[in-house]
């Protein structure tokens, strides 16, 4: 584990994105949008997917010089991404979400055929800051298939995560935020082990034994499969989300749904939904709602003397504050295949010193 300074990373990321075809604006978007992820401990969706997106630009799946298209406008907006980064379809879909919501008080945006989304959490946040609540449903157009329904350890689902954001009107001093994948960890977490050797939690896989699957390179070729969020005991509830996240995305973005064992990736799929709360009563309310309710949870007795009650949204402030002062930690098996895309791509000297 090596830790690299925030602003060192985005820029080596940006440079790298440039030199695989994506023009600097783009570049500049999803190299933000990557160490974003880093900075709040998503690190799943940060930087170690660079050599995933590479990857995807050299199979074609992915055209790093594309930009999303608008095909319905109104009150419900469909983004067709064109195959483009995800980051530039999010940034567009939260421009659009935005405006149609402080027209309305209410708006909704279908994506399909984006490439890789990232972190929904910033598209969360940056809809949070406009003082509105979020919702999201994301899928993998089929593609990517990785949660097992419960009872079997056949691939039938992406890792379809669910968004939630609710604005703290400034009772708390982050806004309160859940982002999470229908399946017990996302994929990135395994991506993240791939190549280091370590042993996978066995609560996370499940192969047709019943045995979970032993390292990352073994899931990354094929056996076994995630288990919803629930594991063994109650992943119907997980399994159940990931359904609704597989239709909701689907049936307002307008993409495909999971139907074929080898159907092959189509990007990401998804439904925004943003609600002005205040259209239905004022921000002071909805300050003092919050503030009531902060301040019940917070009042639940930890058992262990040093626990705390952790809100949706906190542990993500608190690690932000911590890295942009201490850096970004980096795992090892991941500052090798930055390495790799630096070589592929001739930029070692775009690597930050730490990393090199």
């Amino acid at each position: 584990m090596r830790t690299v300074d925030p602003d060192s990373l985005e820029a080596f990321a940006q440079v790298a994105i440039e030199e695989c075809g994506a023009p600097a604006e783009t570049a500049a978007t999803v190299a933000r949008s990557l160490v974003s992820a880093d900075l709040v401990g998503h690190s799943s969706h940060g930087v170690v997917r660079l050599p995933y997106y590479a990857s995807q630009i050299e199979e074609g799946s992915l055209d790093p010089a594309a930009l999303p298209t608008v095909e319905e406008a109104g009150l419900v907006h469909r983004i067709d991404g064109g195959g483009a980064f995800g980051q530039v379809t999010g940034r567009r879909a939260v421009e659009l979400l935005t405006e149609t919501t402080a027209e309305h008080g209410v708006g909704v945006v279908g994506i399909r055929n984006s490439g890789h989304l990232g972190r929904i959490g910033e598209w969360a946040e940056q809809v949070v800051e406009e003082g509105y609540l979020f919702a999201s449903w994301v899928n993998l157009q089929g593609g990517a298939q990785r949660i097992a329904p419960p009872g079997t350890a056949d691939r039938r689902l992406g890792t379809n995560p669910i968004t939630f954001a609710v604005p703290s009107y400034g009772a708390l001093p982050f806004d309160l935020l859940y982002d999470g994948a229908t399946s017990q960890v996302a994929h990135g977490k395994i991506i993240e082990r791939d190549g280091s050797g370590e042993h996978l939690p066995t609560d996370w896989t499940i192969t047709e034994t019943g045995e979970p699957v032993t390292h990352a390179a073994e899931f990354e070729d094929h056996v076994g499969a995630l288990l919803p969020l629930g594991g063994t005991e109650t992943g119907h509830k997980g399994f159940g989300l990931a359904t609704m996240a597989e239709l909701f995305a689907s049936l307002v973005g307008g993409g495909p749904v999971s139907t074929e064992e080898e159907q092959g990736w189509a990007g990401n799929g998804a439904a925004f939904i943003a609600v002005d709360p205040t259209t239905l009563s004022t921000r002071e309310e909805m300050a003092r709602k919050v503030t009531d309710l902060v301040q019940f949870l917070r009042s639940a007795e930890p058992i262990d003397p040093d626990g705390e009650v952790l809100l949706p949204g906190e542990p993500e402030h608190r690690i932000a504050r911590e890295r942009q002062a201490e850096g970004i930690p980096v795992e090892e098996a991941v500052i090798e295949n930055l390495r790799e895309v630096a070589a592929d791509h001739d930029v070692q000297g775009a690597l930050p010193e730490t990393l090199r």
